[in-house]
């Protein structure tokens, strides 16, 4: 059964695939710009996850954040309006990006997508942690014993790979990454500015004819 909130999304007309990382803190701060963007533009997020260290072989779960990083999340926070503290260590996320496939599968993924991010940013909470991830999926009504187990089987890290190679084939390799059309989209600047390119590519795609 379809809740409130996955209905509302699906009457949107315009989906905008964005790749993205839970140990990301532009991520984060991209997550709290497009939430008060959809509703506004009438476009649905689609939250494509890719770890890390997928992606950049230099990244290691656990290895420090270094300075150049860190000040770089610090400028966009300035810039954005986005309150967050960098990471001091690059999480594993990807029992937690799996847990997002699990949830879009059970019609949940956009509160346990928020979960995530909080739990990361705001709560600073260990999201490479399977106890915590379950307790977050229960919170969004799913079902704590399969959630786990199928967390346990890795079911889900077939579509992270296909994410991978998505992002791969349209060239987005950065964070985040907006898929607009054929273009991509990499990175995230005020809510002025993403509001300005977002409105301009929805009302570009809803003035194309239907097939």
């Amino acid at each position: 059964m379809v809740n409130g909130e996955e209905a509302r999304q699906a009457q949107r007309a315009a989906v905008v695939p964005i790749y993205f990382d839970y140990g990301s803190a532009l991520c984060y701060i991209a997550w709290r710009i497009v939430s008060a963007l959809e509703d506004e533009l009438g476009f649905t997020a689609l939250w494509k996850g890719v770890p890390l260290a997928a992606r950049d072989c230099r990244v290691k779960p656990g290895a420090p954040i270094d300075a150049v990083q860190q000040a770089k999340v610090l400028r966009v926070s300035c810039e954005t309006g986005v309150a967050v503290r960098p990471l001091l260590s690059w999480p594993d996320s990807a029992a937690a990006l799996e847990g997002l496939e699990l949830a879009r599968a059970a019609g949940r993924a956009g509160s346990y997508h928020a979960a995530v991010f909080r739990a990361a940013f705001e709560q600073r909470a260990d999201i490479a942690n399977f106890g915590l991830l379950t307790q977050l999926a229960q919170r969004c009504a799913m079902d704590g014993s399969d959630f786990a187990a199928a967390l346990d089987a890795h079911l889900m890290a077939a579509k992270l790979e296909e994410n991978r190679r998505e992002a791969q084939r349209f060239s987005a390799l950065g964070y985040p990454a907006f898929l607009l059309g054929e273009f991509a989209l990499i990175g995230v600047q005020s809510i002025d500015t993403m509001r300005a390119v977002l409105g301009r590519f929805i009302r570009r795609r809803a003035a194309q004819p239907s097939a």
